[in-house]
């Protein structure tokens, strides 16, 4: 089904098999969301499936003890936090989680796992940009540390940055018409020299190669989301990452 499987670690079977209905129910809506997407860098599959091994990397070199429940909700929400840019950008995160209500069956696959789940997963999707007060997300949700877990979601989908949004073949063939549409261009021109991005506890690194204004202004956002989770990341006892943005 996928060009490349998700890896989920550290959860029961039961959340396993819930992933499984997720991920095909979240794949409808991600594979049409360049109709309201045109020409943007892809918030499609691999950005889902990106967003699931990043969220492993992290927590890994940052040795983070999670739950089961609060894994889950990471995994979760990498599905489904974008699913409403299929018809509206601005508030995406909103219509995201309507879409997860609004089909039964999704619904009760989450709640056979966990009663609270689809009430935590919703503080992760609309949490998710920076453009939201994440200070307003509860701290504790049952035994999941909702607003710890809503940081770390809004980390990993901001270090989904590199290259691979943009293949280089794909953007030579599309480029005399990309012109036409200036923003997405520089969001092409920044992502395609990003070369890698990599959790080394207390850096992320990041590799660029002939960096240029785009480049910069993505790395700055990055920049910016980590520094709307300093806060939590502090009062959690978490290391809070610094960014070396390598050049060559």
């Amino acid at each position: 089904m996928f060009p490349y499987d998700p890896i989920y670690t550290g959860i029961s079977d039961i959340q396993s098999d819930s992933l499984k209905m997720a991920a095909i129910y979240a794949e409808q809506f991600l594979r049409f969301i360049p109709r309201n997407l045109k020409n943007f860098p892809s918030h499609g599959l691999d950005h889902s499936i990106n967003i699931i091994h990043l969220t492993n990397d992290f927590i890994e070199n940052w040795d983070i003890s999670l739950s089961e429940d609060e894994k889950y909700l990471l995994y979760l929400s990498a599905w489904f936090h974008d699913i409403g840019c299929i018809c509206d950008r601005e508030h995406h995160n909103e219509v995201s989680f309507q879409i997860v209500t609004h089909n039964e069956n999704i619904c009760n696959s989450i709640n056979l796992v966990n009663n609270n789940t689809l009430y935590e997963l919703k503080y992760l999707i609309n949490s998710h940009s920076s453009i939201y007060n994440i200070e307003e997300v509860p701290k504790m949700s049952n035994r999941v540390r909702l607003q710890l877990i809503c940081s770390i979601f809004r980390l990993t989908d901001a270090c989904e940055i590199s290259c691979t949004k943009c293949p280089k073949a794909v953007f030579e063939l599309i480029s005399p018409t990309l012109k036409k549409d200036q923003t997405a261009y520089s969001f092409w021109n920044g992502h395609m020299k990003i070369q890698s991005l990599i959790f080394k506890k207390p850096e992320i690194i990041i590799m660029i190669k002939n960096p240029n204004d785009n480049s910069e202004i993505i790395i700055n956002r990055l920049k910016k989301e980590i520094d709307s989770i300093k806060l939590i990341f502090d009062e959690n006892k978490i290391c809070i990452p610094g960014v070396n943005a390598i050049n060559y």
